[in-house]
C-alpha cells in the first residue's frame, strides 16, 4: 500500500498541477471602425457597422466557441456624432436575439461531469484524487460566473444611445436564422421619430 501511495501522490500532484483547470479568458471588445469594416451606413450623424464573429473571434472575446453550439454573434457598433438621443431596441432588429443567459448556459464548463472523472480516480487511488476534484470544481463553478458575467456585460440590451457618445455590443443569433444583411432602427426621441439603417456585416 506504502508503494502505490509513494508511486500515486506525484501523479495526484502533476494532475492538480497540469490538469488544464476550468479557467474563462476573454478580451474586451474593439471598437469597430469604418477602417475595419468596410460596409456602414452613416444617417444624420449616427454611424452603424457590424462584424459577424469567427470562430477566432470567438475565442478571443468569449473564450468559447459559441458557433458550434448553434450561435452567430454579431457585433455591433453604433457611433451617435449627433446631439439627439436615440433609443435601441433588440425588438426593432429583424435578426431574432437570444439572451445571454441562454447562450452562456450551453458553453458552460460541465462542473458534474468532472467531478465524476475525478470521483473515480479518487476511488481507485485511496482518496488521492480527492483534492484535485475540489480545486477542479472549484475553478469549474468561478469559470462558468465569469463567463456569464462577462456575456451579459457584452451582450445588446434595450438602451438609450446619448448624444456623441457609442454603442459596442453583441447580439448572439441563432445560426439557422443567422442573415448577414439586416436592419436596424433606431428611434429618435426627441422627434419621435424611426431611423432605419441596412447593416451587412463581414
Amino acid at each position: 500500500m506504502r508503494k502505490i501511495t509513494l508511486f500515486f501522490v506525484p501523479v495526484a500532484i502533476s494532475t492538480l498541477t497540469f490538469s488544464g483547470c476550468a479557467s474563462y479568458n476573454a478580451a474586451s471588445l474593439n471598437n469597430l471602425s469604418a477602417g475595419i469594416v468596410q460596409t456602414s451606413e452613416l444617417k444624420d450623424d449616427v454611424f452603424i457597422t457590424a462584424k459577424a464573429f469567427t470562430k477566432a473571434d470567438c475565442k478571443r472575446y468569449l473564450d468559447r466557441d459559441v458557433i458550434k453550439k448553434g450561435y452567430q454573434p454579431v457585433q455591433l457598433y453604433i457611433q451617435n456624432s449627433s446631439d439627439r438621443n436615440y433609443a435601441f431596441s433588440l425588438s426593432r432588429i429583424s435578426l431574432p436575439c437570444a439572451t445571454p443567459e441562454e447562450v452562456a448556459e450551453k458553453v458552460h464548463t460541465s462542473t458534474v461531469g468532472r467531478a465524476v472523472g475525478y470521483g473515480a480516480a479518487a476511488w481507485f487511488t485511496c482518496g488521492l484524487f480527492a483534492i484535485p476534484a475540489i480545486v477542479d470544481g472549484v475553478k469549474s463553478a468561478q469559470a462558468n460566473e465569469s463567463l456569464d458575467n462577462d456575456f451579459s456585460s457584452k451582450a445588446a440590451r434595450d438602451q438609450v444611445i446619448f448624444p456623441y457618445s457609442h454603442f459596442n455590443k453583441i447580439i448572439f443569433v441563432p445560426l439557422n436564422e443567422y442573415q448577414s444583411v439586416f436592419v436596424i432602427t433606431l428611434i429618435d426621441q426627441g422627434a419621435s421619430r424611426a431611423k432605419t439603417f441596412t447593416v451587412i456585416a463581414n
